[in-house]
């Protein structure tokens, strides 16, 4: 009963955004763009909630799964601006297809990954960091010239996160069934070859623009004396939530419980929780997003202390759902705002500068934890605290008219 509504729910929105305009069903380049990310998630989710499941049961202790993050991000940075060069280069489309045999290789490293084999574990964290690089800024990069409505692009983000989401809710289950009857090498070769299938749909779109027409901006000229910070900052705070809800909360439950059962859960329910909610968020009028995001924060800050003071197990999935409604109100104003002006400005650097600083806190963040003897409470009072910092800053952006020193940020 509960597929049949989440399948009848899917359609009516596939309806709604498709059927309106008949056309646009098979030939528009955002629909083979939807398409594409959907497949990608469909294979990336079977495995990513499992990655430092499977290390753990490997034998490899919480220290050095976090030590592997820490690296896997260190990686990441400077590679942001290399994935920069390169599609400017050759385009979006083969810097795609590049993140997805990135990620084909991570999984060849893995299948081979044993307990102490640390030369392994870095080139697995290399591997994860090219794939990083490489899809995200050329995901965001292909999503703003296939998506048109360059006034509101919150509509087309809703839209992409759902997308995104529906395989979400079917890929852990597949992924935890896979885990539960055959062994883990299964799940990695049928994660491989979706990702394969995920790069067909991109050689059917023809009339967006693969690449810049001009040499993309440097971060002087992207933020010229700071102007235009505010929400790449606050981009920034919002990867110690995502860090503490996507890498060490799913630990956390495994250690507790044991069970793949138990933490495949997790991202159905909040990609169940994105399905439902995220349509809706994308309504938002602009005028309204610092206030939702404000709001987001707090309920966000607030869930991580009731986690940290009710020890209850039904409450602690009963929180994913909340953590996932509460990030949509955050993660969606701010990067509808963040992609409408950065479309305008330089959509190669937004894409750019966007990862990068959501990528650069990680490394404070994971190597805090690494010198920590007990990470779980840590990162989750560091997410509370960073989450309010958020929701402070919008506050004074509501509360107080900006200032000229505040106008263009």
């Amino acid at each position: 009963m509960g597929g049949f509504l989440l399948y009848f729910l899917y359609m009516r929105l596939f309806e709604r955004y498709h059927f309106n305009d008949l056309h646009k069903l098979f030939h528009t380049d955002f629909w083979l763009f939807e398409l594409s990310i959907w497949l990608h998630v469909l294979a990336r989710s079977m495995i990513s909630v499992f990655i430092p499941i499977l290390l753990l049961t490997m034998g490899w202790e919480i220290k050095y799964i976090i030590l592997f993050y820490l690296i896997y991000n260190v990686f990441d940075i400077p590679l942001n601006f290399f994935v920069k060069w390169l599609l400017y280069k050759i385009g979006a489309r083969v810097v795609l297809i590049l993140g997805t045999a990135s990620y084909i290789c991570f999984f060849v490293v893995l299948y081979f990954l044993n307990v102490g084999d640390w030369s392994l574990l870095i080139l697995m964290a290399w591997f994860a960091a090219m794939y990083d690089a490489l899809f995200w800024v050329g995901h965001m990069y292909y999503f703003m010239s296939c998506e048109k409505n360059d006034r509101n692009v919150s509509k087309g983000l809703s839209y992409l996160h759902i997308a995104k989401r529906i395989a979400g809710v079917l890929a852990p289950a597949i992924g935890a069934v896979i885990l539960i009857f055959f062994k883990e090498h299964i799940l990695i070769i049928v994660s491989a070859v979706l990702l394969i299938f995920s790069v067909w749909p991109l050689f059917k779109i023809k009339n967006s623009q693969d690449r810049p027409s001009k040499k993309p901006m440097n971060m002087k000229q992207f933020f010229p004396k700071g102007k235009g910070l505010k929400e790449y900052f606050i981009m920034s705070l919002t990867s110690f939530n995502g860090v503490a809800d996507g890498v060490i909360w799913p630990i956390f439950i495994f250690v507790l419980f044991g069970t793949i059962e138990s933490v495949a859960i997790i991202p159905i329910i909040v990609s169940i929780t994105v399905i439902v909610f995220t349509f809706f968020v994308g309504k938002i009028k602009k005028g309204n997003r610092t206030k939702v995001i404000a709001l987001g924060a707090l309920l966000i800050a607030l869930t991580w202390i009731s986690r940290i003071i009710f020890d209850n197990t039904i409450y602690y999935y009963v929180s994913i759902f909340l953590l996932g409604f509460f990030s949509i109100l955050v993660t969606m104003p701010l990067e509808s705002n963040l992609l409408e002006k950065g479309e305008k400005k330089d959509a190669l650097a937004t894409a750019t500068y966007r990862n990068f600083f959501s990528m650069w806190p990680r490394v404070i963040l994971y190597g805090v934890l690494f010198l920590l003897l007990e990470v779980f409470n840590a990162s989750f009072i560091i997410a509370a605290g960073t989450m309010l910092v958020i929701m402070a800053i919008n506050i004074v952006f509501v509360l107080k008219k900006p200032s000229k020193r505040f106008k263009n940020y």
